[in-house]
C-alpha cells in the first residue's frame, strides 16, 4: 500500500467523518465512526515526512500556511466565530508535531557537535568531544525542549491537541520505517486516544474523585458502546499503517494540502445554504 493511497483513505474517512460532525441530525454517527480511521494515519504520515523530508524547515513553512488557510473554513464549518488561537484546526496539529522534531533534531545535533569542526584548529593526537559528552543527557535536554511546543495544542485546542502532538512524536521515535515498530506504536496510540481515557475516567469515578480536566469531561459524555466503536474503527488505520510498503505512488503532495482547507469550504457552505 503507497503513500497515495494511504492518504486517498486518510482523506475519504476524514470527509466522512465531518460530513457527520457538521451535520449530526442528517447523517448517522456511524460517519462519525468511520472518522476514527484517518487521524492516526496522517499522524505516521507526518512521522514518516519528518524522517525523509530533505528540508525541515520548508515541511513546516508548507504546514504552517495551511494551518492558517484552513482555519477560516474549519470555523465556519464546526462554529460560528474566526479565531486563529483558540479551537484551531489539525493542521496546527501537525505543524505543532513537526515543530517538535524539528527542536528534538536541531537541538540534539547543536549539542551534541564537537566544540572543534576542523581538523586544523583540533590538536594533534586528541579526540574532539561535544558540546556535552552525554549523549543520554543530550537527548534529555533536546527532548525537555519539545515540551513547550507540544503543549501549545492544548494552548490553541488545536484539533486532537497535545495528545494529537504525542501521537506523532510516538510514531517518529518508533522508527517509522520498521513494520513492527510502526504497528506496535500505532496499536499504543489507539489504546491511548480511546481505551485509556475510559478506564482513568472509570477509576477516578469509582474512588469518588473530581473530574476537572476538561478533555474527561468530555469523554465523560461518551457511552461506553460509543467508545468500543470508535476503538474498532480506529484500529483498521493499524492494519493499512502496517501494510504501507514504504512506496510514495502518484506525486500529488498539493492536492492532499488543499483538500483540507477545501472540503470544509464546502461543508461551510452547504451548511449555511441549508441552515
Amino acid at each position: 500500500m503507497t503513500a497515495f493511497v494511504l492518504k486517498i483513505i486518510a482523506s475519504i474517512t476524514m470527509l466522512t467523518d465531518h460530513i457527520g460532525a457538521v451535520f449530526p441530525l442528517t447523517f448517522p454517527m456511524y460517519f462519525r465512526f468511520i472518522g476514527r480511521i484517518a487521524f492516526p494515519v496522517y499522524a505516521y504520515m507526518i512521522a514518516q515526512g519528518c524522517k525523509h523530508t530533505s528540508n525541515i524547515n520548508k515541511y513546516l513553512l508548507r504546514l504552517g500556511i495551511f494551518a492558517l488557510i484552513s482555519e477560516i473554513p474549519f470555523d465556519l464549518a464546526f462554529g460560528n466565530e474566526i479565531s486563529f488561537i483558540s479551537r484551531t484546526n489539525i493542521f496546527y496539529t501537525l505543524f505543532l508535531g513537526t515543530a517538535c522534531i524539528a527542536v528534538f533534531e536541531k537541538v540534539r545535533a547543536f549539542l551534541s557537535e564537537p566544540k572543534v569542526k576542523t581538523e586544523q584548529d583540533a590538536e594533534p593526537g586528541i579526540v574532539q568531544k561535544g558540546r556535552i559528552k552525554s549523549k543520554p543527557l543530550c537527548v534529555l535536554l533536546a527532548a525537555l525542549l519539545m515540551i513547550p511546543v507540544a503543549l501549545l495544542g492544548n494552548v490553541l485546542d488545536s484539533d486532537y491537541g497535545t495528545r494529537g502532538v504525542a501521537c506523532i512524536l510516538v510514531f517518529y521515535f518508533a522508527k517509522p520505517e520498521n513494520r513492527i515498530m510502526r504497528t506496535v506504536a500505532a496499536v499504543a496510540i489507539i489504546m491511548y486516544m480511546y481505551g485509556y481515557p475510559h478506564i482513568l475516567l472509570n477509576l477516578l469515578s469509582a474512588a469518588g474523585s473530581v473530574i476537572e480536566s476538561e478533555f474527561l469531561m468530555a469523554m465523560s459524555m461518551i457511552t461506553p458502546v460509543t467508545m468500543l466503536y470508535m476503538f474498532f474503527f480506529a484500529l483498521i488505520s493499524v492494519v493499512l499503517i502496517c501494510f504501507y510498503n514504504a512506496k510514495p505512488g502518484p506525486r500529488v503532495k498539493w492536492a492532499f494540502y488543499a483538500f483540507y482547507p477545501v472540503h470544509l469550504a464546502v461543508l461551510a457552505a452547504v451548511k449555511y445554504i441549508s441552515g
